[in-house]
């Protein structure tokens, strides 16, 4: 059980390595010039609005009889 551990963690290990080394190693694409300068920009956005100011609008409904709104009861 102990030689399985220690052969995991070497191969855990070696993974490692070898995703680090590939990302440093792997070559980039040459950037393309971009028509506009500002197009990889990202843009700010701010925080929407909090509390009852972020609340949907909802159309009131008609209250014609209240009385409606549950069907009765059975005891």
């Amino acid at each position: 059980m102990t030689a399985f551990l220690e052969v995991l963690t070497g191969l855990a290990a070696l993974c490692l390595v070898w995703w680090l080394l590939r990302g440093l190693l792997r070559p980039k694409a040459p950037a393309d010039p971009a028509e506009d300068p500002f197009s990889f920009v990202p843009a700010h956005r701010g925080m929407g609005p909090k509390g009852k100011a972020g609340a949907v609008a909802l159309q009131e409904p008609e209250e014609d009889n209240p009385a409606d709104a549950f069907p009765p009861r059975k005891l």
